[in-house]
């Protein structure tokens, strides 16, 4: 059954008042997410629990939250924004580096297509991007690239990255490829746009030359991942408490931070963007 929830446009850039969002409930298979050098791995029960937080944050703030129940007890289906970007005038699916993922995409596209949502775009092999490799501002959009060396993750490639940028193109928006540290798998664990003319980064962690126009708020070392925020509107995020430091400095910035305890996806290096598709921003 089709719900018509929302109207073109959906999502125009990533700092835009955040009004709808997809959310996927951590099965007990979220243990099994392999943490980051130095951490123990997640705690499934404690994971859950953050994440009904997290998303009871959301309605408090007046988003309308669609959830979806697990359903592939996978360990990663919960990171829902891996799976696809939102534009204006609808959705593209992504196709993500993880073999094990792409089954994951299917779930969010029929929850999409019930919302009503068009699917403007797919990336097609042997093409491959994950959606958080990706970043929307109002006239661009961002893509992560690996840096040259050794140490080099498996992500999306030059295939995904040039069929995304002929699908965003005819929306509009300009493609800015940024050069991202070769152990960070994603561009958003790093790099997030929080205003129309502001965004958090980790400046050893990502290139930022190209990032014209625009404020870089930069988090300290030590506390890369801080940068992985939630935008719920201009100059308003939702944060992991664990980086005090960095919240320290958003504030100070102006940035209003709502900080909750998702240490149990932080350990795997996930930050609160990748808990939440958004479709629809004011």
């Amino acid at each position: 059954m089709t719900v018509n929830s929302y109207a073109s446009p959906y999502v125009s850039t990533d700092a835009g008042a955040l009004a709808g969002a997809v959310v996927l409930r951590p099965s007990a298979a979220v243990d099994q997410l392999p943490p980051i050098k130095g951490e123990p791995a997640p705690i499934a029960d404690r994971a859950e629990e953050q994440h009904a937080v997290f998303v009871g944050t959301l309605r408090s703030r007046g988003v309308k939250v669609h959830e979806i129940k697990p359903h592939t007890e996978s360990p990663t289906e919960s990171l829902v924004a891996d799976c696809a970007i939102v534009l204006p005038h609808g959705v593209v699916i992504a196709r993500p580096s993880q073999i094990e993922r792409r089954s994951e995409t299917a779930a969010v596209e029929k929850h999409l297509a019930e919302l009503g949502i068009p699917i403007v775009g797919r990336i097609e092999a042997p093409g491959l991007l994950d959606a958080t490799d990706v970043a929307v501002a109002p006239d661009r959009v961002f893509i992560g690239v690996p840096r040259s060396g050794p140490g080099l993750r498996r992500r999306s490639n030059e295939l995904g990255r040039k069929q995304l940028e002929a699908i965003v193109s005819q929306q509009g928006f300009r493609v800015v490829e940024l050069p991202v540290a070769n152990d960070v798998p994603r561009l958003r664990d790093v790099f997030s746009v929080v205003a129309t003319d502001m965004i958090v980064a980790a400046p050893d962690r990502v290139d930022l030359v190209s990032v014209t126009g625009m404020r870089v708020v930069e988090v300290p070392r030590g506390e890369e991942l801080a940068a992985g925020v939630l935008a719920l509107g201009e100059r308003l995020v939702i944060a992991n408490l664990r980086f005090r430091e960095s919240i320290a400095i958003m504030r100070k910035a102006k940035i209003a931070v709502e900080a909750i305890d998702l240490w149990e996806f932080g350990k795997a290096g996930f930050g609160p963007f990748s808990l939440a598709l958004a479709v629809k921003r004011g």
